[in-house]
């Protein structure tokens, strides 16, 4: 995996603001400590391996200081590295894997280096250092994607307030799985995200649009993305909606296949039966706003219920070769 392009992608997709030159700077800085650990490679020069060290701490400062202007809403000129840290992580900003990758290139690479002069480090330390940044700043760069796709949609769905509350209004006291599965449909009726000049809407924006959209539209809705379902921490679902005791899972998909199929359904009925959650849909994201197609099932010996979208004449593969599903009920959604 080329890593300065997998970061060079996922900058291009974000939409334009101030973030965009620092983030530009944190990938220049990630570029640079490459060349120093090949300069190293090449030479008898070892001190380029401290270089690249020096470099990825400032991709690394830079890093935090733009997930602090996007994710907290305030321009990190005047704060100091020290007290953008201790907000972002005070505040449970970062999510999980974000706040883990950062602890490890703190404590292995940042402090070390930050607080001897006297350090020097080795071609394998460069290495590590680079790809310990690399994946900090991957993981922070796809929660920053989902945020500003959350704000741009929630201010698009609340110049739309009057309407939706107009085409939601009879669901409005029906049970979670029914709401829920309404709001979907709309969402991909009239609110899906535009495909931008760089390519392809991501699966972190999908989720962030989606997020933005639930907010507005229904916002006596608790909604969370990426839950842990599990004590081990291990699966996790791409959102939860929540109100009262009812919970619903929604994980999105953007491939209808009948080996994604498949698979996507055994997913979901696994995240429900590991989350103790009796209700889940699966969403087939549409390339283009169109009506959906709904198919209700029931896990089998179970009281939990699946609901499956996708764009209406895909022709969804049903046969399926396990037996977990009572047979499906399918309908224009």
């Amino acid at each position: 995996m080329d890593l300065v392009d997998t970061l060079q992608k996922k900058i291009n997709v974000l939409e334009a603001g101030e973030h965009v030159p620092g983030l530009e700077a944190v990938l220049l800085h990630i570029e640079t400590a490459f060349r120093h650990l090949s300069r190293g490679q090449e030479s008898d020069d070892d001190t380029a391996f401290t270089d690249a060290i020096y470099r990825t701490n400032q991709a690394f400062e830079g890093s935090v200081k733009e997930a602090y202007r996007v994710l907290a809403g305030q321009d990190p000129a005047k704060k100091r590295p020290f007290e953008i840290e201790n907000y972002l992580e005070q505040n449970n900003i970062f999510r999980n894997r974000v706040l883990s990758q950062l602890t490890i290139y703190r404590k292995e690479w940042r402090n070390p280096s930050a607080h001897d002069y006297k350090l020097v480090f080795d071609e394998s330390e460069a290495f590590l250092a680079i790809i310990s940044v690399s994946a900090f700043a991957c993981l922070l760069l796809d929660q920053i994607a989902e945020r500003l796709a959350f704000t741009r949609s929630q201010t698009e769905a609340e110049a739309q307030k009057a309407t939706l509350e107009s085409s939601l209004a009879q669901t409005l006291n029906a049970d979670l799985l029914v709401r829920s599965t309404e709001l979907l449909n709309q969402f991909c009726a009239i609110h899906l995200p535009s495909v931008s000049s760089s390519g392809k809407v991501t699966e972190p924006q999908l989720i962030g649009a989606l997020h933005g959209f639930l907010s507005s539209a229904a916002p006596e809705l608790n909604v969370q993305t990426e839950v842990r379902l599990n004590v081990e921490k291990t699966f996790r679902a791409d959102l939860l909606v929540s109100r009262g005791t009812e919970k619903v899972i929604i994980e999105i998909k953007r491939r209808l296949t009948k080996q994604s199929y498949a698979s996507a359904v055994s997913q979901v009925e696994h995240y429900l039966l590991i989350g103790g959650i009796k209700d889940g849909i699966l969403l087939f994201l549409p390339d283009a706003p169109c009506e959906m197609e709904r198919i209700d099932t029931v896990i089998s010996g179970t009281d939990k219920r699946l609901v499956v979208l996708s764009p209406l004449g895909s022709n969804p593969p049903l046969n399926r070769t396990t037996s977990a599903l009572q047979p499906p009920v399918i309908s224009n959604a």
